[in-house]
């Protein structure tokens, strides 16, 4: 079985907005992080122009990530201004560290 990373990088006040769906999209986990960064949108309060945002990581099999991407893609149409970046990333090898052995 092959292993996908779906990345999606989104507004902070947007998490609300998607967290009913990743919950009925049945992923067995996901990694959250602040992160800061600007693209459509540059925060002009900001010298650097950065502003917080959430940075959603979901290891799945490469089969899921495509709809887990298209779902969170347009999740991210209807998000506030900025709404964000979805991303698919090939993982060539995935390892449970808990049980010490390839997935």
């Amino acid at each position: 079985m092959s292993y996908s990373k779906v990345v999606i990088i989104l507004n902070i006040s947007d998490y609300e907005l998607i967290n009913d769906e990743i919950n009925k999209l049945n992923i067995p986990g996901i990694s959250i992080s602040n992160v800061k960064g600007f693209g459509d949108y540059v925060n002009e309060f900001n010298p650097h122009g950065l502003s917080n945002s959430l940075k959603i990581e979901i290891y799945t099999s490469s089969e899921q990530a495509e709809n887990i991407a298209k779902v969170l893609s347009e999740l991210a149409n209807k998000m506030t201004e900025g709404g964000g970046v979805v991303a698919i990333e090939p993982v060539s090898k995935l390892m449970n560290v808990k049980k010490l052995e390839l997935i």
